[in-house]
């Protein structure tokens, strides 16, 4: 490894590393530093291996260091091959080091240093004990022409409400990535139904308080087998959703604050508390997320994380992720509890006055790419659902004014934008049901027939409670169909639909289709017995807007 090299992946560590958070490496990699041989070290590497953020030369690797095996005196190591035994070493990096102020977690930006459109295994060592063994992918060239590009899509994993058997599968799938939508992690703690999956916070609160509550949550999460082995397996994208903070969480012009919606946080009217808690959440997602994003802590909130950023996979497809937490206002029609109702009855709603999931910088943002997008396929990694859904089970509406249907004027402007598209595809997560349908300018009556402008693709909860769960449905196919005849008895725009099990989808872009595969995994086994059946595949021709099962 040349010393241009080095230099080059010491400036990428700091780029990861963000503003005073890291201390950049003092030298690069010693010649003679050895490679450490023997067995994987899980107590030194408590929380496994990860990588994301794939380029056509790189992606990021983490892990975290137990306090109890980490010397600061030795920096942190990742030997990077070609193969899997590590007989042909790509090189030995430098990751530099780490501590308490960022709980022990480490990243190294491989950017630049790897070959494109191929597999590498990576692990850490430190003061003579490795890690697990992680494998990564980087992008294909972005002038080449892949054949496919596939995507296990996960989201909504409620550590205390299930366990992740449908991880197990995620790792022995034969995907190219993971795409996680959201809800890593929930903000609450306590007792759990399923065994070993309680939550004692540091605080000892029943919710998030802070940054080492935050920790705690993405260690614990982190901690689990079958969610170690799939992040091991593949390369990440990941976006957020709320509870990676706090519930429906907004953001009020007006008062330039975040709120938690629906007063769901027993602090929610203390600005200043809130304004820490947020940016406490917001720093531990990115301690634990291997993201190439730009975070700076000592900036305002809005301003702290850049998480929106698009991905090229040749010239077979765009990947544009959002983040549709950070600035959105108030959803219109949402029931605020009194006081936060009169505060913000009669405020704009977003910079512009109108309400507002993107903000107006992301906004302007996510028009260009998706215009820019020469691609045979543009998909969107949308956290929650754009299309209309509003049906009742029991008398009980699954409406949400938090989706895209409680900002009408800007869900029409997305979709306008994105016909601009050669084939359009949201993956979106949030509502902890699996569907596919289509994406409109606007549903219900409004809507001009058969305006559709793109395909949307849903994947399930993991573990969160989904309809079934929360309103106590039977189980059993009949059940299921009642409901699934429901939705799109309402919403004729949907051509599948699924929430009384929880699982993953699969979906993998070829040049003349996109296809959408809905697995369901049971959640109540031990995860080495999850087993896992297929409940629907549907595929989108390219060059057509249209849905068919196979």
């Amino acid at each position: 490894m040349t010393d241009q090299t080095r230099r080059s992946l010491l400036r990428s560590l700091g780029a990861v590393a963000g503003a005073g958070l890291v201390p950049r490496a003092a030298d690069a990699v010693r010649a003679d530093r050895a490679v450490v041989e023997g067995d994987p070290d899980r107590e030194a590497f408590p929380q496994g291996v990860a990588s994301g953020d794939p380029t056509p030369s790189g992606a990021v690797v983490w892990t975290r260091v137990s306090p109890a095996a980490y010397r600061a005196v030795e920096p942190v190591s990742v030997l990077v091959s070609r193969d899997p035994n590590f007989r042909s070493p790509v090189g030995l990096f430098d990751a530099g080091t780490t501590g308490p102020g960022r709980d022990h977690t480490v990243k190294a930006d491989l950017d630049g240093e790897l070959e494109a459109g191929r597999p590498y295994w990576y692990r850490f060592q430190h003061a003579d004990r490795v890690s697990p063994t992680g494998r990564l992918r980087t992008l294909p060239r972005s002038d080449s022409s892949p054949d496919s590009v596939s995507f296990a899509v996960c989201t909504c994993q409620d550590y205390r409400n299930g366990r992740y058997g449908a991880y197990r599968h995620v790792a022995n799938d034969d995907v190219d990535y993971i795409l996680h939508l959201g809800d890593f992690v929930y903000e609450h703690a306590g007792g759990s139904q399923f065994p070993g999956r309680d939550i004692r916070l540091p605080s000892g609160a029943g919710i998030a308080m802070g940054l080492e509550d935050y920790r705690h949550l993405h260690r614990t999460y982190r901690s689990d087998s079958a969610l170690q082995a799939a992040f091991a397996a593949h390369t990440a994208i990941a976006t957020w959703d709320d509870h990676e903070v706090v519930n429906d969480r907004f953001w009020s012009y007006r008062e330039g604050r975040p709120y938690a919606g629906d007063d769901s946080h027993p602090r929610n009217g203390d600005e200043a508390f809130m304004r820490e808690l947020f940016a406490a959440g917001i720093r531990a997602w990115w301690e634990y997320t291997p993201a190439r994003v730009r975070y700076d802590p000592d900036a305002d909130l809005l301003d702290s994380l850049g998480l929106y950023r698009s991905f090229e996979f040749g010239d077979l497809l765009d990947l544009v992720v959002t983040d549709e937490r950070l600035f959105r206002s108030a959803p219109p029609d949402s029931d605020l509890p009194t006081p936060l109702a009169t505060s913000l009855s009669d405020s704009p709603r977003g910079p512009d006055g109108t309400p507002t999931m993107f903000g107006e910088r992301q906004r302007e943002w996510f028009d260009d790419q998706i215009r820019a997008s020469s691609a045979t396929w543009t998909a969107w990694a949308n956290e929650v659902i754009h299309m209309d859904l509003q049906f009742e089970v029991g008398g009980e509406s699954a409406y949400s004014a938090d989706s895209w249907a409680g900002y009408e004027a800007e869900r029409e402007a997305v979709a306008r934008t994105l016909a601009e598209a050669e084939n359009a595809v949201a993956l979106t997560g949030d509502l902890h049901s699996y569907a596919a349908g289509y994406l409109k300018p606007t549903y219900g009556e409004q809507a001009e027939p058969g305006e559709r402008v793109g395909v949307e693709f849903l994947a399930p909860a993991l573990t969160s409670q989904n309809v079934k769960e929360t309103l106590g449905l039977p189980s059993g196919r009949f059940a299921r169909s009642l409901v699934e005849r429901a939705v799109q008895d309402e919403n004729p725009h949907v051509e599948f639909f699924d929430s009384h099990h929880w699982g993953y989808a699969v979906v993998e872009f070829e040049p003349d289709a996109a296809t959408y595969t809905a697995y369901e995994v049971d959640k109540s086994a031990p995860a080495q017995n999850a087993r896992r059946s297929r409940l629907a595949r549907l595929r989108a021709p390219a060059g057509r807007v249209a849905l068919r099962r196979s």
